[in-house]
């Protein structure tokens, strides 16, 4: 079992097919990846989303930057849900933030995500 699979599937499917060279460097990153603070977290995010995008049309093996994209999305999904929000909370995590900030970065207007309308009262942290 590898570093990927606490991610989802995806995430361990594109661990597995990453080069070799690769994976020692990706299982480290993904590590670190739950223990970041939300500020840091969101940088990493948008770096992850931002490079799966680029290398996304370019031949070769980019697994290990899809990893870290798919890593990230699973990850702010699990945030998410500690900070008190259910399942099918149609807020916005830090994925959705930092999505949105890579497309405005690039020109385009990202379209709003739902309304949360999850019942946080007496949670810590709220992140929308």
């Amino acid at each position: 079992m590898n570093a990927a699979s606490k991610f989802g599937p995806v995430a361990e499917q594109e661990f597995e097919n990453a080069a070799d060279h690769e994976k020692p460097r990706l299982e480290s990153w993904l590590e670190t990846l739950p223990g970041l603070s939300d500020e840091h977290f969101f940088d990493v995010a948008k770096a992850a989303i931002f490079q799966s995008a680029v290398v996304a049309s370019w031949s070769g093996n980019w697994n290990a930057d899809h990893c870290r994209a798919t890593a990230v999305y699973a990850d702010a999904k699990r945030r998410h849900r500690e900070a008190g929000h259910v399942d099918d909370c149609q807020g916005q995590t830090l994925y959705g933030r930092a999505h949105s900030m890579v497309m405005r970065e690039q020109g385009y207007a990202p379209m709003p995500s739902g309304k949360c309308r999850c019942d946080l009262s007496g949670t810590a942290q709220v992140i929308r």
